[in-house]
């Protein structure tokens, strides 16, 4: 089946309004991000908008979807390069805007609306996945012998970096997030 290509002008478009919703996020909220506002912070019409997207959580998923992007493509085959290239993609994602603002927003209105609560599972397990891989990776080939679980570096790695951006809003220097890592790795025994 071949593929065929948008027309560039409805890419454009497309481009414009996730943009836009990203925008409007960052500034009110998941709850304030309505397809009225998203319109107006873009200049697309609402009948445009409902055209691509016929339900605006569709649309506040894609935003997202698009700005986060794959953490597949980062890893590398090192472990150590591998985690901090996942730590490095988490803590840009927490830290700069507007992602920032739309991961604190996405964390706190999920846990009042479901179909938000799924959308922050997503992200969530996403990045922990993408850590776990890495993990599972390093616990088959023998380089981290004493890691107990995938799951429980994943929270240990992640963790350390959602709380000192989200809750401290405190910068994640490169130097930093080497000697976390590093500081994981010699927990669980790396070699």
């Amino acid at each position: 089946m071949p593929i065929t290509q948008l027309d560039p002008r409805i890419e454009r478009t497309r481009r414009v309004v996730l943009d836009a919703a990203i925008e409007v996020i960052a500034e009110r909220g998941f709850a304030g991000a309505t397809v009225d506002a998203i319109a107006t912070r873009s200049g697309v019409a609402r009948s445009t908008i409902y055209r691509n997207w016929d339900d605006p959580s569709a649309l506040l998923l894609e935003a997202v979807r698009a700005r986060v992007g794959p953490v597949a493509e980062l890893v590398v085959g090192d472990v150590r390069q591998d985690l901090l290239a996942v730590c490095r993609h988490l803590a840009t994602l927490l830290t700069q805007e507007p992602m920032a603002s739309v991961a604190a927003s996405l964390a706190l209105e999920s846990r009042r609306d479901p179909s938000l609560d799924a959308l922050h599972r997503r992200f969530a397990e996403g990045r922990m996945r993408a850590l776990a891989e890495v993990v599972e990776g390093a616990k088959a080939c023998g380089d981290l012998p004493d890691a107990p679980d995938a799951e429980t570096v994943a929270t240990d790695l992640g963790a350390a970096i959602f709380f000192r951006a989200m809750v401290l809003r405190a910068p994640i220097e490169p130097a930093w997030l080497e000697a976390h890592v590093d500081a994981c790795l010699a927990r669980y025994g790396a070699v």
